[in-house]
């Protein structure tokens, strides 16, 4: 009942309560909430600091991950196509220009790599590859790094570190992920042309930011009823009782009805995060142009159903990469990009 409200890890003598539970139907809790976080907190102490301290907005996200890593899971995926950094883009982009992609293995940046879902997918997708994953935020990294060491991996290196502190870092990178962090940095777009100067020339990038129409949901939530409320557990919890009893308002529902509600950590990210911002289409294809960055097309986890449906109203764009032709298409389809916008990129060059 204890665990239901508070880990066991914050009980007196959690490690004894850990052995006491060892040998009964309650082991894997007491591993869950004694021994792994008693094990991230061991391996926080020795992971290496690459930039400075993080300040004004940064330091806020850095602090609210500390004590929500997200998000906290289990399994990752292990069911996707393997190979070198140019075999999987011209499987996936197979009309776009890809000539001087590296056909061996790969010098990868993931850039806030948070809890390690993405480094560890990364590191396994592209074979041979070498990951330097970088966060803001210990707690997660430590989280990231023992689920690495779980699972047996040996080739990503974590570092704690700032995006905005990274404009120094003298390594270059074929290609670079960062998905669902430049929509957390107060200027995204700084952020982005810093991780844009870390590429090798016509370098790859992943790029994850929130799409305003795919989240109107939760842009509702947060103003008609979460600024109401404070970012801590009895905030949150009176917040989401607040949301499940209005039944009647469909996006509240909506928001009712997603995993990341059900958890602190996650409810904490989704509706009460201290810095976040949604983009449009338009703004995504202002900010390439800016960059020097050239569209090579999205990344979807549906099957390809939002291909399909895209391919049969444009069936002249054969590269499905034509942003205004995509802009128009989500204003008919608002829910194509629900979880945000997962898009490519190369260095023009």
């Amino acid at each position: 009942m204890y665990a239901c409200y508070r880990p066991l890890v914050s009980l007196e003598n959690a490690q004894a309560t850990a052995s006491k539970l060892a040998a009964t139907p309650l082991a894997t809790l007491a591993r869950r909430q004694i021994l792994e976080p008693l094990e991230e907190r061991r391996l926080a102490g020795a992971i290496p600091v690459l930039t400075p301290e993080a300040s004004g907005i940064s330091a806020k996200v850095r602090e609210q991950y500390e004590s929500n890593p997200y998000p906290r899971w289990i399994r990752t995926q292990s069911a996707f196509t393997t190979g070198s950094l140019a075999e999987i883009t011209r499987e996936l982009f197979p009309r776009a220009d890809l000539v001087g992609v590296t056909p061996g293995p790969a010098r990868i940046l993931v850039a806030g790599c948070g809890t390690g879902q993405n480094s560890i997918a990364t590191a396994r997708r592209f074979l041979a590859s070498r990951v330097l994953a970088v966060d803001l935020s210990l707690a997660s990294l430590a989280y990231a790094q023992r689920k690495t060491l779980e699972l047996g991996i040996n080739n990503i290196d974590y570092r704690q570190a700032d995006i905005l502190g990274l404009e120094s870092l003298p390594q270059r990178f074929d290609f670079i992920e960062s998905s669902g962090v430049l929509h957390h940095l107060q200027d995204p777009l700084s952020g982005w042309r810093v991780l844009a100067s870390l590429l090798e020339p016509r370098g790859l990038m992943r790029i994850g930011l929130y799409s305003a129409m795919g989240r109107r949901h939760i842009a509702h939530a947060r103003e008609r009823v979460a600024r109401g409320f404070a970012a801590d557990p009895e905030g949150i919890r009176a917040c989401r009782a607040a949301i499940r009893a209005r039944p009647d308002d469909p996006l509240l529902a909506r928001v009712a009805r997603g995993e990341d509600f059900y958890s602190m950590s996650g409810c904490r990210d989704l509706l009460f995060h201290v810095q976040e911002r949604s983009f449009t289409l338009p703004e995504i294809s202002a900010a390439l142009e800016q960059l020097g960055l050239s569209f090579l097309g999205f990344e979807f986890a549906d099957g390809g159903a939002t291909a399909s449906r895209y391919r049969a109203r444009y069936p002249a764009d054969r590269a499905l990469a034509n942003l205004e032709n995509w802009h128009q298409f989500e204003q008919e389809h608002p829910d194509s990009f629900s979880r945000m916008y997962q898009f490519w990129v190369r260095a023009r060059g």
